[in-house]
């Protein structure tokens, strides 16, 4: 028997199990009305205290801060409710609290933040399908097991959860920011055409880096990128920034960012910071202040490139040709900036209200996959995302008890996708090598490997097969399933190219039986795998720009 592993179809089947499975825990209930499939504030806080609950070794909540409201009077014009006594704050920790790396500081941190603009409907439920997809598939994913044994993946759901219930109950206001009253007078509403109408303070413009920047925000408290009197000014800003400062490691900060603009972090650097807003088709990485590349463009512009292999979309970042309009004090270029970290966003969707058929059939299915490769290259992300990727990993069972284990690895097929699709774009350089050996690890993650290990690591050399072009390339193993124990093993794929640059390791599961190698057992799903290749074929898996 042949089976056949490729990203979307793995990522669709585990979702589908994920759409079925939690229903049984956290019910239908608590939607957007006129948007079945995008959980309300309510419904979405009570999906997060089931899942906690029902998973309490994989996800944990923390109370991280407090919105405008809970401290603060709000403003009454009589005709619009406000949320008077505010919102707490939370994230989440979805993490395998079992593993060998139980220490906090020897797991890469990924966080990830939407509602940071109230009236952008899909991001915090794309974020929550995630979680769930990846709580789903913990032990029965191999990915997906092997991300959480070495990584945290922290989430903040509502970052502006005042400004989320002026959206939902008032869809027509168009709500953005926070509820901060600060000087802005003018009777509440949308302006057509205009970015907003409202009171309040954009978080993404508030942030305590090229804070005000000329060109990049808005000094006017009544418009929609207005910055605030001052950097982290609002408690939400608060709150989500001494979040990420306890998180993400000390030792990476700039200690004058502004003056440190041309310095580049390294290669070495871990974590990774991911901003989920709504819409366009867009990745964004820094710079967004201005249309400047940054010191680390090779690899910020390499994870943008790879992003888009999944989901289609334009980058916009500086010197870029979709670089739209500079943001300055937004929180991706603080996060690169200031903290040190790998950062980027997305701009999913086609609309601020997105639509359930638009978001089920082509925002879900392009971006989940592309949110697990991001997690799968946290450890550190300026390095393995400049190596080579494996794809087509096939094991087969054959005749006298073998194992054969096929695979691709290409240093060019993601980063140069987009070269592919669109003539304003260049090969990039990172994807120029050729590959020098894809190695396959037995029941231990590369990683892990310590200098005395070397004796007992179960590792093979892939043999070379045929050379697709000029950096991809198929290798082939055959192991005796003899030399296996009976019972489950994972089997971790990772390839090298010629500059010595490790690309993010592929794992999958293999059982074997007491007689003979089995078929291999990946997330239960594999019924599904015709249905997915039906849906691949219709074009429902790529990008909807």
């Amino acid at each position: 028997m042949n089976f056949q592993i490729t990203l979307p179809v793995l990522l669709l089947a585990i979702t589908t199990a994920v759409n079925s499975t939690l229903t049984d825990i956290t019910g239908k209930t608590g939607y957007i009305p006129g948007h079945d499939c995008l959980r309300s504030y309510d419904g979405m806080m009570e999906s997060v205290d089931d899942l906690v609950q029902a998973f309490p070794s994989l996800v944990t909540k923390t109370k991280i801060g407090e919105s405008w409201l809970k401290n603060n009077e709000g403003r009454h014009d009589g005709v619009h409710e406000i949320p008077d006594g505010g919102y707490d704050i939370f994230a989440l920790n979805i993490t395998a609290s079992d593993s060998e790396r139980l220490s906090s500081d020897k797991k890469g941190k990924m966080l990830l933040t939407s509602g940071v603009h109230a009236r952008e409907y899909a991001p915090p439920e794309l974020l929550m399908r995630f979680i769930e997809l990846l709580v789903k598939g913990y032990g029965h994913d191999a990915d997906v097991t092997t991300t959480l044994q070495h990584s945290e993946v922290h989430a903040i759901l509502y970052v502006n959860p005042d400004g989320r219930f002026m959206a939902e109950k008032y869809p027509e206001l168009y709500w953005r920011k926070n509820l901060h009253p600060y000087d802005c007078e003018g009777e509440v509403g949308y302006e057509e055409g205009a970015i907003n109408g409202t009171y309040g303070v954009d978080i993404n413009r508030n942030m305590d880096f090229m804070f005000a920047n000329e060109g990049g925000s808005s000094e006017d408290p009544c418009k929609g990128s207005f910055h605030g009197p001052s950097p982290e000014s609002e408690p939400e800003s608060q709150a989500l920034m001494n979040y990420a400062r306890a998180l993400f490691p000390e030792e990476q900060r700039k200690s004058d960012a502004e003056n440190q603009l041309n310095e580049p972090l390294g290669e070495d650097i871990s974590d990774m910071f991911i901003d989920i807003h709504s819409h366009g088709g867009y990745v964004y990485y820094p710079w967004g202040y201005e249309d400047l590349k940054s010191p680390d463009d090779d690899a910020l512009q390499a994870l943008g490139r790879k992003i888009n292999f999944f989901n289609g979309y334009r980058l916009w970042a500086g010197g870029q040709p979709d670089f739209l309009y500079p943001a300055s004090g937004d929180i991706s270029d603080y996060m690169y900036g200031s903290l040190g970290v790998s950062a980027l966003g997305f701009e999913i969707g086609s609309a601020f209200y997105q639509s359930c058929d638009e978001f089920e059939r082509l925002v879900a299915p392009v971006n989940l996959p592309a949110l697990l490769f991001a997690a799968k290259n946290v450890n550190k992300p300026f390095s393995t995302i400049k190596g080579p990727d494996i794809f087509d990993l096939r094991i087969k069972h054959v005749e006298g008890g073998d194992i054969r284990v096929t695979a691709h690895a290409s240093d060019s097929k993601m980063v140069n996708k987009i070269a592919e699709d669109d003539r304003d774009f260049e090969e990039h350089t990172t994807g120029l090598q050729s590959i020098t050996e894809l190695r396959l690890f037995i029941d231990i993650h590369p990683d892990d490997i310590k200098e005395e290990d070397d004796n007992v690591v179960v590792s093979y050399t892939m043999k070379l097969g045929r050379v697709l072009d000029d950096y991809t390339e198929t290798y082939d193993l055959v192991l005796d399933a003899s030399t296996l124990t009976p019972g489950r093993h994972t089997f971790h794929l990772q390839a090298i190219d010629s500059e010595l640059y490790k690309g993010p390791v592929s794992s999958i599961y293999v059982d074997i039986t007491e007689t003979e190698a089995s078929d291999i057992v990946r997330r239960d799903v594999t019924e599904l795998v015709d249905i997915t290749e039906a849906a691949m074929s219709r074009g429902r898996l790529r990008g909807s720009q």
